[in-house]
């Protein structure tokens, strides 16, 4: 729900800076939406995209259509599904399976 309300958030701002260009023939905030979308997309949105398994077309749209409220997620569901070193270590309290004697 609150990717929905974010996504809506980039839609209505895109939506209102083209009636502003079209109805006061001012494009500033189509200007400024560009800038600091292609910025993300240029330093960290497709990076973070293609590590994720996007195309970099998408990666490119969805960053410069929503920015941040893209690629921020995907970035921390990355380095939360990081696994080290340390997630393989075997612990006592490991539950492993019982020998039971069948080659297979």
């Amino acid at each position: 729900m609150i990717r929905f309300l974010e996504y809506l958030g980039c839609g209505i701002l895109w939506i209102g800076s083209m009636i502003l260009t079209i109805v006061k023939k001012n494009p500033i905030g189509i200007i400024i939406l560009s800038l600091m979308h292609g910025t993300e997309c240029v330093l960290i949105g497709v990076k973070t995209g293609l590590k994720y398994g996007k195309k970099l077309p998408e990666s490119i749209a969805m960053c410069m259509t929503f920015g941040f409220t893209w690629w921020l997620p995907l970035k921390k569901q990355i380095e939360a599904e990081t696994f080290t070193d340390a997630d393989f270590v075997r612990t006592d309290h490991d539950f492993t399976m019982p020998e039971t004697g069948v080659q297979g």
